[in-house]
């Protein structure tokens, strides 16, 4: 048993290494990126400005070093679980930003990160419970095999839906930074109401918070770095390993119901996984005027942001701020479901 006050500084160390690296890495990395012309337009401003991207593999590292350490202070294979997955959905990620994957491959290459994950079940047998946990209600009945196949569906699902929140400045980073900590709340919650799961789990939040906070120095409004698919991935097979070994899957969904609606509206609208780079139509267009309008196409996608707009024209800086906005109810109500189930 680690010393409780040898865990605070853990706990500190988790969220402080990876913060100070990325800040301090972040400046030569953008120069790098710059040099070597790895840039993206910024499509939503006239006229568009070049950006460097992808920042995903700073933002992996970063992540890894935090993991790295919970994994050596606890002396927990938990930490290492939900990084193997984050590093394979990583993998795909930047190798879609480097030579385009298709719609229909992304999806089954990140079936991976789930199987990835749940191989560590033969290190560390209780790196998940087979069970769900509702407020009130309480568990459902326990089924390892089913549970563990809904798991690996899981990656593919969240880190999809986290890669459809990253188009607008801000917008995958402030998604990503409040998603984490109403998680962090669930999981520090689910710690002190169950003795079985120890504060390693709530430790391995740590880094995906420190990071994704950093990440908005440089991600918000006007983007200084774009984290690429590489980025976006990684952070949701994060999300969604954290939920599953922290046990607080259902609190977790809630927070991020607004990327599952965006989601389902897209994909239904354009009946299937379409790789976004290769859509015939965009769900928005700049006006003369300058501002984020919702496109009147048939073909356009039905995202949340065209939804958004379709009450009136935005500037982009607005148009994050509602969505944002969206967001945080999402992840209030998540916070309120975790004290429901772990308080009352």
């Amino acid at each position: 048993m680690v010393p409780w006050p040898v865990q605070g500084g853990l706990l500190l160390l988790a969220f402080l290494a990876p913060f100070a690296l990325l800040m301090l890495a972040f400046p030569a990395f953008l120069r790098y990126l710059t040099r070597i012309s790895f840039v993206s337009e910024d499509a939503h401003k006239k006229p568009p400005s070049k950006v460097p991207e992808p920042a995903g593999p700073l933002l992996f590292v970063s992540i890894l070093v935090g993991e790295l350490i919970v994994a050596a202070g606890y002396g927990s294979a938990v930490p290492l679980a939900v990084i193997t997955g984050a590093g394979i959905a990583f993998a795909v990620g930047l190798a879609d930003d480097i030579y385009v994957l298709g719609g229909k491959t992304k999806p089954l290459l990140l079936l991976l990160a789930g199987l990835g994950f749940v191989a560590f079940v033969a290190l560390t047998p209780d790196l998940y419970r087979p069970v769900l946990t509702f407020p009130l209600l309480g568990d459902t009945s326990p089924h390892f095999i089913i549970y563990t196949a809904l798991a690996i569906i899981a990656f593919p699902v969240v880190t999809n839906a986290f890669n459809m929140m990253d188009a607008f400045n801000g917008e995958i980073s402030w998604f990503t930074l409040l998603t984490s900590l109403a998680l962090t709340v669930g999981a520090v919650l689910h710690e002190f109401a169950t003795s079985a799961f120890s504060v390693a789990r709530v430790a391995s939040v740590l880094p995906l918070v420190a990071v994704s906070a950093g990440f908005l120095l440089y991600n918000r409004y006007p983007a200084r770095a774009f984290d690429g698919d590489s980025g976006s991935l990684m952070f949701g097979a994060m999300f969604a390993g954290l939920a599953i070994s922290c046990g607080v899957e259902v609190a977790a969904m809630i927070a991020i119901v607004p990327a599952i609606l965006n989601s389902f509206y897209t994909l239904s609208s354009v009946r299937g996984f379409v790789e976004r780079r290769k859509m015939s139509s965009r769900p928005t267009f700049i006006g003369e005027d300058g501002l984020l309008h919702a496109s009147t196409e048939k073909a356009a996608p039905n995202t949340l942001v065209r939804l958004v707009l379709l009450a009136s024209p935005l500037s982009e800086k607005d148009l994050v701020k509602s969505i944002v906005a969206l967001v945080a109810v999402a992840c209030a109500f998540s916070v309120a479901i975790s004290f429901l189930t772990w308080v009352f």
